[in-house]
């Protein structure tokens, strides 16, 4: 059962996501969240401890949808009598990243990754979870998935620049 604090903070991720995703992690003030909120800052403090905690929450928000849209994919594949492949996990993340916030943002998690530590750690380990379940839910190999996740990054990238190459 969620409590209206679970609700706000939902709520609030979602909308510093969103900012996040323009700004960044260093150019993004949290009074912009709060006020898009109609919130004031203390109490964005009380759902959330700190900026970097709110950024977090949106780092687990980001890579809990691109792993939702997955499961999706490979429970279609499923339904239609095929076995899940990297292929059905490819199409998810070609649709999720056309959602421009979460396309922005990972790369926002990424950029924030290189200069603030917990934030690297968190995003780190949703990447090697992110590849730890491609493999178990598909059965392709390592170099497998390895592959299609350097596919996904240059679709992130060539998506962002606007750029029509061939995925």
């Amino acid at each position: 059962m969620s409590t209206k604090a679970d609700l706000r903070r939902s709520e609030a991720t979602r909308e510093a996501l969103s900012h996040f995703a323009r700004g960044g992690y260093d150019g993004t003030p949290v009074s912009a969240v709060s006020d898009a909120l109609g919130v004031s800052q203390p109490y964005l403090f009380k759902l959330f401890s700190s900026k970097q905690d709110l950024f977090i929450a949106c780092v687990e928000y980001c890579y809990d949808s691109i792993e939702a849209n997955a499961r999706a994919q490979l429970d279609q594949a499923a339904a239609e009598g095929r076995a899940p492949s990297l292929d059905d996990i490819g199409a998810a993340f070609r649709t999720t990243i056309t959602e421009a916030d979460l396309l922005r943002f990972q790369l926002q998690a990424w950029a924030a990754s290189a200069t603030h530590e917990r934030i690297r750690e968190v995003v780190a380990r949703r990447l090697h979870h992110s590849l730890e379940l491609s493999g178990e839910l598909t059965g392709a190999s390592a170099d497998d998935v390895n592959a299609m996740f350097a596919r996904g990054t240059r679709l992130v990238v060539t998506t962002a620049l606007g750029l029509d190459l061939l995925s």
